[in-house]
């Protein structure tokens, strides 16, 4: 039994990393638009196929894409402060967004990036030319520093730069960006666990009013999400918490 464990526990990371893909899009999705999602390190797009069913039970009829920017998960602590190569990635993920624009020049398109995801949104946002605007970026406890330069984003959005923080995400917010670091190269408590310091992170204060930062709320508990890390993994909270900033404009999470 011992022998075959490794055998197993490939066998489902090959799993993970196969059994959930989404579906091709659809015509009528596509031109409703485009929402790119950024999983953590070590995940793919098995590590968000609850978010992703969430969102389409929530009323998201865009298309759908989910980024896997991630190296294999044993090269993963090398890859979350990889910055340059994190940035030629989020380069190129640009590049496809420019291509969807020219293709849907009405469309939304929104980004929604989880935990080290999250730093790999705010890179593809700043890589997106100007003359190409995105909707809204959605930052899910991200792994990125409180003082990281919001200012690039912020320019390119129409809509708002989402921040959804948990302050008792202390052991791989807290201790572990403090110990092996943010995608942005800093050791500390990411913007995840503590928001963004305003005055650090949007100097400009004309901006400022396009961040807005929720932080977890006990009433988060009934949608599956207990404060911690994994928390953000969950269909119910997704629908319920995340979902709604990809819908429309007049539609808000309390």
């Amino acid at each position: 039994m011992r022998k075959a464990l490794p055998a197993v526990l490939l066998a489902l990371v090959a799993c993970g990393a196969g059994c959930f893909k989404p579906p091709a899009p659809t015509m009528r999705e596509e031109q409703r638009g485009l929402v790119y999602m950024f999983p953590g390190i070590g995940g793919g797009a098995w590590y968000l196929g609850g978010a992703y069913h969430g969102f389409r039970d929530a009323g998201v009829d865009a298309e759908i894409r989910i980024d896997e920017w991630d190296t294999p998960f044993y090269n993963a602590f090398g890859h979350l402060m990889d910055y340059e190569v994190n940035r030629a990635h989020a380069a190129r993920v640009a590049e496809e967004i420019v291509e969807f624009r020219r293709r849907q020049p009405q469309a939304r398109i929104d980004l929604v990036g989880y935990s080290a995801g999250g730093g790999i949104a705010l890179l593809v946002a700043e890589a997106v030319p100007e003359n190409v605007r995105l909707n809204n970026v959605v930052l899910v406890q991200s792994a990125v520093s409180p003082t990281y330069d919001l200012t690039k984003t912020l320019q390119r959005l129409d809509g708002k730069l989402v921040n959804l923080y948990s302050p008792y995400d202390w052991f791989i917010l807290g201790w572990g960006t403090k110990t092996f670091g943010t995608v942005d190269r800093d050791h500390a408590a990411s913007a995840g666990k503590d928001g963004f310091d305003l005055a650090a992170a949007v100097p400009k204060a004309a901006l400022r009013s396009k961040l807005v930062q929720r932080p977890w709320k006990s009433e988060m508990v009934w949608a599956g999400h207990f404060s911690n890390h994994h928390g953000i993994l969950g269909y119910a909270w997704n629908r319920r918490y995340v979902a709604p900033w990809l819908v429309s404009e007049a539609t808000k999470p309390d």
